[in-house]
């Protein structure tokens, strides 16, 4: 289902910093606390590629330059909604989304990017040489690195600050907008059975951090574009509603017992 295009060491490395890195730059959700709030936070962004998503749940992984991550924390445990809804003519992005627990670098380290050194040599080491078509996997655990930050910035003659090392993300779950017409027919895909621009989900998670990466859920059948990447708007949006407490549910329990005694008498 994909094109012939692989990650080469020498070319990714050499252009990393030409690059987008991955970060969450206007896309922190921030810290909630299911407990006890009942709060919607939107973030409005852009998706690079109607494919980005799709393109990244077969086995050799995809580029994540094609998708956008958010990210929040968790307090307390709790029930979390996942909402993504294009927001450009025509509904053009269908869009998915896809869950984890753990968080890329972020400043003042060094950001991750899919042509460092760490990431290809990691890649490289799961999959062997030029097979793997970027870091991001859609549908289970994946890993990315960043670079090494010198005490001298920008200068690799001087000694490291800090060593390069990879940012690892444990996988939750997905939702797709549509059906395996569009998105493909890899196992574990969780298509909403529509395709009208907008998908949501529920997810029950512990206290953590968290990152939620959101693309296009079209597969590519031609040749990948090699850029520039189009913008294609869209809005996530993540919401809390406490579960009810357990004095609560037992009394709501003892009301509608004792409801049910009084029309019987």
């Amino acid at each position: 289902m994909k094109t012939s295009t692989v990650i080469v060491l020498v070319i990714l490395a050499s252009a990393a910093s030409a690059f987008a890195h991955l970060t969450y730059t206007n896309r922190n959700f921030g810290t909630l606390n299911p407990g006890n709030e009942t709060t919607s936070v939107t973030k409005s962004s852009s998706i690079s590629s109607t494919f980005g998503w799709a393109y990244s749940t077969d086995a050799d992984y995809g580029d994540s330059h094609r998708n956008r991550a958010f990210r929040f924390t968790l307090t307390t445990a709790g029930q979390i909604q996942l909402s993504a809804q294009s927001t450009g003519a025509g509904n053009v992005l269908l869009p998915a989304l896809s869950i984890y627990s753990g968080l890329a670098h972020i400043a003042p380290d060094s950001l991750d990017h899919d042509g460092t050194l760490l990431s290809v040599s990691y890649l490289n080491g799961r999959f062997g040489p030029d097979v793997a078509q970027g870091s991001f996997n859609a549908l289970g655990d994946w890993a990315i690195g960043n670079e090494d930050v010198y005490n001298t910035p920008g200068d690799s003659t001087s000694s490291v600050a800090v060593p390069a090392s990879l940012s690892h993300f444990s996988y939750i779950g997905n939702v797709a907008d549509g059906t395996s017409t569009n998105y493909g027919s890899s196992a574990g895909i969780h298509g909403d059975g529509t395709a009208d621009g907008k998908v949501s989900a529920w997810f029950d998670l512990p206290a953590g951090d968290y990152t939620v990466m959101v693309g296009g859920a079209t597969m590519y059948s031609g040749s990948l574009p090699a850029g520039p990447y189009t913008s294609y708007p869209v809005n996530v949006t993540l919401s809390v509603i406490p579960e009810p407490s357990a004095p609560l549910l037992f009394a709501l329990a003892t009301l509608g017992l004792t409801f049910r005694r009084r029309r019987l008498v």
